[in-house]
């Protein structure tokens, strides 16, 4: 019995080595890291161009007892050019309600852009009966309401975050290079932030492009500054009982100070007067108002140094 066991043996390791080794299944290629398709498709955009308002959203299946439709709810939509089988998607003209501006003529400067409007979602076409198109609403960035516009489905591309990250400089020399500012944000919010969506009017005139990066700075004379910074900056300056004969300064000898870095942004799309970017880094509060400007080569070139060549991350 032990020779027909050991035969059997020496049979089987025979034919795992003809048999060679197994292939291993390939690996799934991971996502590069970037904004997330939300980032991407909910973000919205501020143009000069007309969008047309002959396609709109009609109403839904809980019309009349509801006039906020969610995500996943059927909708029918109303327009000549609606396609069965087609993506299309939903836009709303939107304004800021706030009446103040955060930084001299930011209302102003951001109303010459063109016109905001807010990334709905996008939905499906599944039927068109007697014009009236039914859609499954696939994606929503929020609530559609009845009025809404409804354009053709547009691909956005897919950005990659770069690797590794320069360092975020602290402060830096006036710079000659044009400049832009943030001077709107998803939601209208006034106090900005890593991760939220700005719009500003560095856009394609200026040389943005999606991928991009803006740094975004902040002056100390007078006209840099915030609305709340300007209050400060003419109360009485170096009230020290024990200070004998200090030098005197004033508010426009505050142009001599650096620039203060407060963190930087990724432009995601443009138009030829504004672009949409995403907060990517933080190091200090920002506001709209804040100014943005291309990284100088020297940043650009220091990173490129830096990243290995066979990095593909």
């Amino acid at each position: 019995m032990k020779p027909l066991i050991v035969a059997f043996t020496l049979l089987s390791v025979a034919m795992v080595a003809q048999s060679g080794p197994v292939a291993a299944a390939p690996a799934a290629s991971s996502p590069v890291p970037g904004p997330s398709y939300s980032d991407l498709y909910c973000s919205g955009f501020i143009t000069r161009k007309a969008i047309s308002r002959t396609t709109f959203v009609l109403g839904s299946k809980e019309s009349p007892h509801a006039d906020l439709f969610p995500g996943r709810s059927l909708l029918f939509l109303r327009g000549p050019a609606l396609a069965q089988g087609e993506r299309y998607s939903i836009l709303r003209q939107v304004a800021d309600p706030n009446r103040e501006d955060s930084s001299p003529d930011q209302r102003k400067k951001l109303a010459s852009l063109g016109d905001q409007y807010e990334d709905v979602g996008w939905v499906t076409v599944h039927s068109i009966k007697n014009g009236t198109a039914v859609a499954s609403f696939d994606f929503s960035c929020g609530a559609a309401i009845p009025g809404d516009l409804v354009v053709p489905f547009k691909e956005r591309p897919q950005i990659a975050f770069r690797r590794p990250e320069p360092e975020l400089d602290t402060f830096r020399a006036h710079s000659a290079a044009l400049k832009g500012h943030i001077l709107g944000s998803r939601d209208f919010l006034g106090l900005l932030g890593t991760g939220l969506i700005v719009y500003t009017d560095f856009g394609a005139i200026k040389g943005a492009k999606p991928g991009d990066y803006l740094v975004i700075s902040r002056g100390y004379a007078p006209e840099d500054l915030n609305k709340i910074d300007r209050i400060s900056e003419w109360l009485p300056r170096g009230a020290e009982a024990s200070a004998v004969n200090p030098v005197k300064t004033t508010p426009d000898m505050d142009h001599l100070m650096p620039d203060h870095i407060l963190g930087e942004l990724l432009v995601l799309s443009v138009s030829p007067e504004s672009s949409t970017a995403l907060i990517t880094r933080a190091s200090a509060e920002m506001e709209l108002g804040d100014v943005v400007q291309k990284e100088d080569d020297d940043s650009a070139n220091e990173a490129a140094a830096n990243t290995p060549a066979n990095d593909s991350s």
